[in-house]
């Protein structure tokens, strides 16, 4: 299992996140009982734009069966603070540790100092566990769309 930096705006690239994007969020929808999640209405395109920097998880046969995406916050006063936007895994190699790797990969390739928010649906108990092993704390909820209230979790710098 490998982990490498995925260019977002190489069309096959980005294809093949599109097509890994599709059955994780399905799995996640079943899982939390909707029948639609924003990230389904991606195309390869709107990924292409979405400006998130891209890890992937490759398997012994170069297949895409896990990516993570993040962004620097702008906007923020602190410059060391990231939005963590995807996590997926695809639902045929869900509990074999890829999401804990992408995750620990991405946490280890910034500095030390660097403050973290992610937002996971409140009902997706996988994913809260998840960022909770690796430090994340809920901050608030709120509710994008009818029938999707998102937890807001925080992972503040650690002392270096």
């Amino acid at each position: 299992m490998e982990i490498i930096s995925l260019d977002i705006k190489d069309r096959d690239t980005a294809e093949a996140i599109w097509a890994l994007q599709h059955p994780a969020y399905r799995s996640e929808a079943a899982l939390i009982g909707v029948t639609d999640l924003p990230p389904l209405r991606d195309t390869v395109e709107s990924l292409q734009a979405c400006g998130e920097t891209f890890l992937g998880c490759r398997d012994e046969d170069g297949e895409l069966n896990g990516a993570i995406s993040y962004e620097q916050d702008s906007d923020s006063a602190e410059p060391d603070h990231y939005t963590i936007c995807r996590l997926m895994v695809h639902p045929d190699v869900h509990r074999q540790g890829i999401g804990r790797k992408l995750l620990d990969r991405l946490l280890s390739e910034r500095p030390p100092g660097s403050r973290w928010t992610v937002t996971a649906e409140i009902r997706n108990t996988p994913a809260l566990s998840l960022y909770g092993r690796f430090g994340f704390v809920a901050r608030d909820s709120f509710k994008p769309i009818p029938d999707i209230e998102l937890l807001r979790l925080v992972r503040m710098p650690l002392s270096t």
